[in-house]
């Protein structure tokens, strides 16, 4: 009761003294409609942007990143690890050649044959459900198998075999880091007061990476379908937009 009590002195504060100041910023047109209908304040939207030293990551830096995750991707997980899979020969500490990159000589090279470097950034919040990704990445995976022509992806044969030795295929295998520099950024945020928008997605931008964001009131402010990124309502969807990309 005193929680409750203490909430709603609170809120009686902040739309008393808010209506008192010279002048109130907002980061959203759905906030800045709801501090106006509601609270009797005007505010100005001032959208979140990234710092100037946010960048695309150089493929040399890349290549340096990899050489010291090597020790990381490289351990043996089975047979029916995509990374192990290609990963045969790597040693942990291999600095000519990564999961993602390879040297030759004095240049740096993407491998033809990589997986996709998925990032998703989580404080693992209630207003952040991760299930929907998990069940994207399997149903990915079984799409994946039927253009494919297999009956499962993650069934042991030839197609790990001929990935190891440089084949591409239609739809890349995926490698889903929980942070970082990548090739596509995931937003699985929707704010709990549906009001504001994930400074994770920003920062991705920063970094020149296209997002694929869960739909939710005002991330189409943000997050413009087909020009920045795309969004999702469901894992299917997710699932279809990873095929897609």
């Amino acid at each position: 009761m005193d929680l409750v009590l203490n909430f709603k002195s609170m809120l009686r504060f902040e739309k008393r003294y808010g209506q008192m100041a010279n002048g109130s910023l907002c980061v959203t047109r759905t906030l800045q409609h709801e501090l106006a209908q509601n609270w009797g304040i005007r505010a100005t939207v001032l959208y979140d942007q990234p710092p100037e030293f946010f960048c695309p990551t150089s493929l040399q830096e890349k290549h340096k990143l990899f050489c010291r995750l090597n020790r990381y991707l490289c351990h043996p997980l089975g047979v029916r690890d995509c990374v192990t899979a290609t990963t045969t020969g790597i040693g942990a500490d291999d600095q000519n050649e990564t999961l993602f990159t390879t040297q030759v000589g004095t240049d740096i090279l993407l491998k033809p044959n990589r997986p996709a470097l998925v990032v998703s950034s989580t404080s693992w919040a209630p207003d952040e459900d991760f299930g929907i990704l998990l069940e994207a990445a399997v149903m990915y995976d079984r799409r994946a198998a039927a253009l494919l022509d297999e009956n499962d992806s993650a069934d042991e044969g030839v197609l790990w075999k001929e990935i190891s030795g440089g084949k591409q295929y239609l739809c890349p295998r995926l490698f889903f880091i929980i942070t970082g520099s990548a090739d596509l950024g995931i937003c699985l945020h929707t704010s709990s007061s549906t009001l504001d928008l994930p400074m994770k997605v920003v920062d991705m931008f920063g970094c020149g990476l296209p997002v694929c964001a869960v739909s939710y009131s005002c991330i189409d402010q943000l997050v413009k379908v087909e020009k920045n990124g795309l969004l999702f309502s469901s894992s299917s969807e997710l699932a279809d937009e990873l095929l897609m990309l």
